[in-house]
C-alpha cells in the first residue's frame, strides 16, 4: 500500500527550476521500503523514521540528472550526517522515494564545490 509522505511544493519547483504545473504527491510503498532497509541497513535503523520529516523540511534540495531525481537532503549536526532521499517519478507519473541514505564526506564535498545544494 502506497503512503503519501510528502509533496512537490511550488516554493520546491521554484527553488529547482522545475518544469512542473503544479504540486505534486510524493508516496513511498513497500517497496521503496524494502530497498532501503536492503541497501541501506544501518542509515535506514538510523534515518528511516525521518523520512517524512526529510521531505517536509529539507535543509538542502538537489536535482539529479542523471537519475531524473529531486534530492531532499537533511544535515544532523549531531553526528555530522547529510542524509539524502531521492525523489523520482515512476513510469504511471507518479512521485515515489526511492531511497535514503546517508552521504559520503566525497559526496557531500562535492555536491558544494560544484553548487548542487540548493538551500530550503
Amino acid at each position: 500500500m502506497n503512503k503519501q509522505i510528502g509533496k512537490v511544493t511550488n516554493k520546491i519547483i521554484k527553488i529547482l527550476n522545475l518544469d512542473y504545473n503544479k504540486e505534486e504527491p510524493i508516496f513511498i510503498g513497500e517497496a521503496n521500503l524494502l530497498h532501503m532497509r536492503e541497501e541501506h541497513p544501518k542509515d535506514f535503523e538510523k534515518y528511516g523514521a525521518n523520512i517524512e520529516e526529510i521531505i517536509k523540511n529539507p535543509t538542502y534540495l538537489a536535482r539529479n540528472e542523471k537519475k531524473k531525481s529531486i534530492e531532499f537532503i537533511k544535515e544532523y549536526k549531531v553526528d555530522n550526517d547529510f542524509v539524502l532521499v531521492a525523489v523520482r517519478v515512476s513510469k504511471n507519473n507518479v512521485h515515489f522515494a526511492r531511497t535514503m541514505y546517508v552521504m559520503s564526506d566525497e559526496k557531500v564535498e562535492k555536491y558544494f564545490k560544484h553548487n548542487y545544494f540548493y538551500k530550503f
